[in-house]
């Protein structure tokens, strides 16, 4: 283990605790220095549970309060009350394949990055295991936008990254605060890179590693020619990708426009993913539109 891995600690949020966990932790042993899981189930903490995972590896239970955001608050809060707490920390969940953290962690350009004062965070690109599609990753400006080509295998400065597999510096945290808890789970990774880019830190992407991963049920479509993903994500997901949508184009819309027209670009490639490849098409796109009707009169979340 190098000096970057030893001094990083996983968070692993789990809801099928200890279906996933035990298998993951014996993964990110001999990786990172510490293991933080988070159990974000709403039923009441089981000693069995703890005892699977080791005596290295601290339980939290967070009974799924601010749902993940909540779970990473929890855990950066019980990191932060260590004597030493951990230079970086490496967000995870049960649907992430940790095996290219090692490598990644070890590799010098991602060591030099993180070491950097200007760095929040730094991950490997991941892979859709459903649609076995690379994610497309997105460079910003106030007043416009463009997405990257799926395929790169450099270091690439990008607008958002998915928690999941994301390496980021505790003084990064530390600057930009807690996770917003009233996002829940949709756009909490979204809202948070914005924050980091407005206190002038940069978010970075390895296209040399990349890690498998799920994000709700994903199915290929083609559509005006392009390849495509829907998300496959349940009516009761749906309302809230709406809401988050609407909610934080809102909020962003003078100090992000080009973002504010990126949130109702999601909620356009929504509705066509649930028309064009899912079922239950009413059901979601209700839902949907019903939680984007739900954005536009709630309370500013900044």
């Amino acid at each position: 283990m190098n000096a970057v891995a030893a001094s990083t600690a996983a968070v692993l949020v789990v809801y099928r605790l200890p279906d996933q966990a035990p298998a993951l932790v014996r993964q990110l042993s001999g990786i990172v220095g510490r293991i933080v899981v988070v159990d974000n189930s709403d039923r009441g903490p089981s000693p069995p549970d703890a005892q699977a995972l080791g005596p290295e590896v601290t339980l939290i239970h967070s009974g799924n309060v601010g749902a993940l955001a909540g779970a990473y608050n929890r855990a950066l809060q019980h990191l932060r009350s260590l004597a030493t707490p951990p230079q970086q920390v490496v967000f995870l969940d049960e649907d992430s394949d940790p095996s290219a953290l090692g490598p990644f962690l070890a590799d010098e350009a991602t060591a030099r990055l993180l070491a950097s004062p200007g760095t929040a965070a730094v991950a490997p690109a991941y892979r859709d295991r459903a649609t076995g599609l690379r994610g497309r990753y997105i460079e910003l400006e106030r007043f416009r936008l463009s997405h990257m080509a799926r395929q790169f295998t450099d270091l690439r400065a990008v607008a958002f990254v998915i928690n999941s597999m994301s390496v980021w510096t505790m003084a990064a945290l530390d600057r930009i605060g807690a996770f917003n808890e009233r996002l829940a789970i949709d756009h909490v990774d979204t809202e948070y890179c914005l924050r980091a880019r407005h206190f002038g830190l940069r978010i970075y992407v390895h296209g040399g590693y990349e890690f498998a991963h799920a994000i709700g049920q994903r199915r290929r479509f083609r559509f005006l020619g392009r390849e495509m993903q829907a998300g496959g994500h349940a009516p009761n997901r749906r309302y809230l990708i709406g809401r988050n949508s609407i909610w934080l184009a809102r909020d962003w819309l003078w100090r992000e426009p080009a973002f504010a027209m990126l949130c109702v670009m999601r909620l356009a490639y929504e509705t066509v993913g649930i028309v064009a490849a899912e079922d239950h098409v009413l059901a979601k796109l209700f839902a949907l539109w019903r939680g984007a009707g739900r954005g536009l009169v709630m309370p500013r979340s900044t």
